[in-house]
């Protein structure tokens, strides 16, 4: 016995394969599935159900309706005398559609789950006899579970379990009652039992069941019918999802774990791959909806009482429906200034403080990207008018606050400067929605390496936090190489968090370099050497490999590492900068063109020309916006959010006309253009400047 699937044949089936393609993990879970996924059980999964005091089953009644049943016993009801037989010496609790379902010859999904450890292990096979007593199942793939979502619950069996099934109340319905919705509702477990066979006798065809977990309230009744769930990350095999996508034909099983009541449902379920509520909605891969046909509830026939324990860590990676409702909400307000509450401001280093800000009504903050700014606005004592700037959120999405880390510029500073000694939890400041295109390429599985200095390592540290976190709710790291620049250990924020996080995680490496350490520094304790952070340093630390650069740090700490990658054949497109000062358009000298700001901006070359300046300028896609156009050519026009946001960049437009890769809402004049988040329309003619110029901009 090899132990494994016929090498000539997949674990998997049409549908399973679909999925894995579709999401970019079809080699990856074949190689993985060949070496897990066996035609026989091991000596653990054996010993395994041999201790479980109840085991889930998945079966197809006559007309093709999955159903999803649970069969309970005293200690030792579950055998298994060889490695491809499993014997189960109880009889299917009374209602439970497994009476009319259990037959020989019918394939039959087995989940063995322990509450009180987490640990599970799955089998399809098929029935191969049946007795007053029990039945026996022939193994055809067996393979274990992560533990991932599952409450710990202690289980004790009642004194009546083992006898034959008594008699209890059961309701019939084509819809829920309102006990019924009561128990969904409040459900942290479900069971679903799904099904597909091509109509070969091929192992990787049959029945499934399978345990999915959330907070209380996870699944959210839609009506009398339906009700939708998240979909988290599990093991990759896609066993529940290929089915559904081959067959949407699915059962569902819920138990009170209180009043020992369950619920029996049969429908037909559908994949929600993506979507607002699917992004709304913290840690979901994707939704699952299911219309129900026929539902059964019995009361209080689970001879078993649980006793709760503890939700799985891992929800604390996944939202509710209450939070997704209210981001969906913010999202919908992104454009408008709310008020946010300071609830906790925390120093970082002698010039970066941290500020933590909340909705003050209490409500979610809409969602962003790692690496975005936030728009904030403040009454000012000094100033008439209330004032605009952006920070960038220093910390991955939490679906709770933001943290924005500042830095004291000091001089005639205001903002940075009124944060820093005015500042204290309670106060109000108000604040739009999340922006900006330097993020984290999610799409990518390239090691990432997060290039920073000074206070450039705040959109490096909502990168780098949610780089782990991912890797903790998908059990897949991406590399991370986190290098960053400073003077000393006093002007380092977030040290003791970085070198935790590469004391934890071997997917994330880090090094820190002081260019002036003091007295109090030791190297290789606070930090990894010493002077500036430069290519060569990079050649030292990064293996051979195909890599996502990220940069953010003073203008030119950004144009030398862009110039030396770029020198070195790093590809341009794999080089993302943040731009937050004047000349941090990059450009390399090797005459490969960036790509264009927006993929929506006009094809062909315009001549621009900054009358003020007396310059003349050609703009094509690979120049951006006309503020980036304009620093090109030697000019430092006004600007603060570079995305059309606070006005600063409004710009007399004398002639021609514009096109908005975002629509601005900053404040400008009808003869005015935001410059930070335009590209010119007009090329030559009667629609621009005459002949010699497209547009004409008093700058």
């Amino acid at each position: 016995m090899d132990g494994h699937q016929d090498a000539a044949g997949s674990p998997f089936h049409k549908g399973e394969q679909t999925v894995q393609e579709r999401l970019g993990l079809r080699d990856q879970v074949e190689a993985f599935g060949r070496r897990v996924i066996r035609n026989h059980m091991p000596d653990q999964h054996r010993e395994f159900y041999a201790m479980l005091p109840f085991l889930l089953l998945g079966t197809v009644d006559d007309l093709g309706r999955p159903w999803a049943s649970i069969v309970a016993g005293r200690h030792g009801f579950i055998s298994a005398p060889d490695a491809r037989t499993l014997t189960v010496g109880g009889r299917p609790l009374f209602g439970d559609p497994l009476n009319a379902t259990l037959k020989p010859g019918v394939d039959i999904g087995v989940l063995g789950i322990q509450l009180e450890t987490r640990r599970r292990n799955r089998m399809t096979g098929r029935i191969e006899t049946v007795d007053p007593d029990g039945f026996t199942i022939g193994v055809r793939q067996a393979f274990g579970n992560c533990p991932q979502y599952i409450q710990t619950r202690t289980t004790v069996a009642a004194p009546e379990i083992g006898r034959a099934p008594t008699e209890r109340p059961v309701s019939r319905s084509d819809r829920f009652d309102d006990q019924t919705r009561a128990l969904i509702e409040r459900s942290d477990t479900l069971f679903i039992a799904t099904a597909y066979s091509d109509g070969s006798d091929a192992e990787s065809g049959g029945v499934d069941v399978s345990h999915r977990g959330g907070k209380p309230g996870f699944v959210r009744v839609e009506g009398d019918r339906s009700f939708v769930f998240p979909d988290f990350s599990g093991n990759n095999h896609f066993n529940t999802v290929g089915n559904i996508v081959m067959n949407p034909k699915a059962g569902f099983l819920f138990a009170d774990f209180e009043t020992d009541d369950v619920v029996y449902l049969t429908g037909e379920a559908e994949i929600v791959w993506d979507g607002a509520e699917v992004r709304a909605f913290a840690g979901a891969e994707r939704l699952i909806r299911f219309h129900a046909d026929e539902v059964i509830r019995v009361e209080g026939s689970l001879p078993l009482s649980f006793d709760f324990g503890d939700y799985s860590p891992m929800l604390q990676h996944t939202g509710s429906w209450t939070q997704a409702a209210e981001t969906l909400t913010a999202e919908a307000e992104r454009d408008t200034f709310v008020p946010y509450e300071v609830f906790d401001v925390r120093p970082e280093s002698e010039t970066i403080t941290s500020f933590y800000l909340r909705r003050a009504d209490g409500r979610a903050p809409a969602g962003h990207a790692p690496g975005q700014f936030l728009p904030i606005r403040l009454d000012l004592p000094a100033t008439d008018a209330p004032v605009t700037r952006t920070y960038t959120v220093s910390d991955a999405p939490n679906g709770d606050h933001y943290r924005l880390s500042v830095k004291r510029e000091g001089g005639d500073a205001l903002v940075s400067t009124y944060l820093h000694d005015q500042v204290t939890p309670g106060q109000r400041i108000e604040a739009m929605a999340p922006r900006g295109s330097f993020v984290l390429d999610q799409s990518s599985d390239r090691p990432a390496v997060l290039i920073s200095a000074g206070v450039g390592i705040t959109p490096m540290m909502a990168m780098a936090n949610f780089a782990i976190n991912e890797g903790l709710r998908t059990r897949k790291f991406r590399p991370i190489h986190f290098i960053h620049g400073t003077r000393s250990g006093r002007t380092l924020p977030f040290g003791d968090h970085i070198r935790s996080l590469a004391a934890s995680h071997a997917s994330f490496q880090a090094h820190i370099r002081f260019s002036r350490p003091d007295e109090t520094d030791r190297l290789g304790v606070t930090h990894d050497s010493t002077g500036h952070v430069d290519i060569a340093l990079l050649k030292t630390l990064l293996p051979l490999d195909d890599y996502d650069f990220y940069l953010c740090g003073p203008a030119a700490f950004m144009q030398s590492l862009y110039d030396g990658l770029t020198a070195l054949g790093v590809r341009e497109t794999r080089i993302h900068y943040e731009s937050f000062g004047p000349a941090t358009v990059l450009r390399s000298s090797t005459g490969i063109e960036r790509p264009p700001a927006s993929q929506e901006a006009a094809r062909e070359p315009v001549t621009v020309r900054f009358s003020g300046s007396d310059v003349d300028a050609e703009w094509s896609p690979a120049s951006g916006t006309l503020l980036e156009l304009a620093e090109a050519a030697g000019l430092a026009p006004p600007f603060s959010c570079r995305s059309g946001i606070c006005g600063t960049c409004a710009t007399k437009l004398q002639c021609g006309a514009v096109d908005y890769i975002d629509e601005p809402i900053g404040p400008h004049g009808d003869d005015e253009v935001l410059i930070c988040c335009s590209t010119p329309r007009s090329v030559t003619g009667e629609a621009s400047c005459g002949e010699d110029h497209g547009v004409v901009l008093d700058l």
